[in-house]
């Protein structure tokens, strides 16, 4: 579950596979820099 190996290739089926999607989609790669992002929450 938490790295898994997946047949998805989103990462929506383990954790650190969508944090890395997620830290490439916002062009951070360093996960410190990625921790100082403010987090937006829309409904």
């Amino acid at each position: 579950m938490l790295t898994g190996p997946s047949d998805d290739p989103f990462g929506s089926l383990n954790l650190v596979g969508g944090l890395r999607r997620s830290m490439a989609k916002a062009g951070y790669c360093d996960l410190k820099e990625f921790q100082k992002v403010g987090l937006t929450v829309g409904s």
